[in-house]
């Protein structure tokens, strides 16, 4: 790639990701459960939780940790989160896990994974129960990859595994299905996208998708068994779209829109997509929908959803449910807020949203630490 054209693109790149205030995590391990995190402005890790009659606690209770962005969270079946960071004081990559109700190790401990000062930020996902696969770029350009098996993580210990590569941004991963990982991210040479996936036994190399030149982070999603969709910003900031249909690549096709960053995508059945992105000139929230067959309002068109908002959008679908969404997002003014798409219209309506509090504000207790007493809550008595 040419210097002046790679320098460009970097210098977008930050300028796109400086556009957000705030960040936020969302997902369910469970109808009705909904579990929210995010990275305050005092850089610690808040956290609130829907338990099906009301969200709880009434504040941001905090992890009792500092990170340097914001946390990757992922659910692999009912009852459980992992949380992993990577913490401000010393830049180790750090695990938190919920399960059975309660915080695992504890509150106020989390397990070090090691790979200090090599690591920005991670990506977690996991292709089935009792597996958790992290992803993180390191400074070298390259992708380094952990992963917690059922027993214990591989490689053991703080070791990391190196998958090698160039890149100029951050990792994306996905799968499709079981021992299946896919991971992606934009090569610093070409600005191209790059893919690595593991199938069950080795990875293999990493194969060149074209496209591009990319800016950021792309994004990964499946509806199913041999299908992914990959995404990407181009340099001008609209949305690209590839996708493997079990047996040959197609697209890239060009989807239009301005964003801040490759826009959030979830798939609440095959053959459905339901994807928004915030815009860079405005800061509003635009949606894009796929039924199947058409993209709705049309291929290059999207919906305004109003704004402003400070973080990025997070989307949820819910469990059991077919064409049900929920939307959060963090406001200018640091407010948390959400709206649902009932399957038949956006409630409270297309253009309002509901307040779930102020994320700058810290939860109250005797010694004005982070600790409080909310994720103590059983799973019984929180449904």
């Amino acid at each position: 790639m040419d210097r002046l054209l790679r320098t460009s693109l970097l210098a977008l790149t930050a300028t796109l990701a400086s556009a957000n205030i705030a960040c936020i995590e969302a997902v369910s391990w469970g109808d009705p459960r909904v579990d929210l995190f995010g990275w305050a402005p005092d850089q610690s890790i808040w956290h609130k939780f829907y338990t099906g009659y009301d969200w709880q606690p009434e504040h941001f209770e905090r992890i009792p940790s500092k990170s340097t962005g914001c946390p990757s969270v992922f659910s692999w079946g009912y009852g459980r989160l992992d949380v992993v960071w990577v913490n401000r004081s010393n830049e180790i990559v750090m695990h938190k896990y919920l399960e059975s109700g309660q915080w695992g190790p504890s509150w106020e401990d989390a397990v070090d994974l090691g790979g200090g000062g090599d690591i920005d930020l991670v990506d977690t996902y996991s292709w089935g129960e009792g597996r958790l696969d992290i992803v993180g770029n390191a400074f070298n350009g390259s992708f380094l990859h952990k992963a917690w098996t059922g027993t214990d993580y591989f490689p053991t210990g703080q070791e990391w595994e190196d998958l090698g590569g160039n890149f100029s941004g951050l990792p994306s991963i996905g799968s499709w299905g079981k021992d299946r990982l896919n991971v992606v991210g934009i090569s610093a040479e070409t600005g191209s996208l790059l893919h690595k996936y593991w199938e069950g036994t080795k990875w293999s190399e990493w194969e060149d998708l074209e496209g591009g030149p990319f800016i950021g982070k792309p994004a990964v999603s499946s509806w199913g068994p041999e299908r992914l969709d990959l995404w990407a910003l181009d340099r001008r900031a609209a949305l690209h779209h590839k996708f493997w249909d079990g047996s040959q690549w197609h697209g890239w096709e060009r989807l239009g829109g301005k964003f801040s960053q490759t826009p959030r995508v979830v798939h609440w059945s095959e053959g459905k997509i339901d994807m928004v992105g915030k815009g860079i000139d405005d800061n509003h929230y635009y949606l894009k929908s796929f039924d199947g067959d058409n993209w709705s309002p049309s291929i290059d068109g999207w919906y305004d959803l109003s704004g402003p908002y400070g973080s990025e959008p997070r989307l949820v679908t819910k469990a059991n449910r077919q064409n049900f969404l929920y939307l959060f997002g963090v406001d200018v003014n640091f407010e948390l807020r959400m709206k649902i798409w009932s399957g038949y219209d956006w409630q409270p309506s297309a253009k309002e949203t509901w307040p779930l509090g102020n994320v700058s504000t810290p939860y109250p207790d005797e010694e004005g630490g982070f600790v409080s007493e909310a994720q103590r809550v059983l799973l019984g008595s929180e449904l």
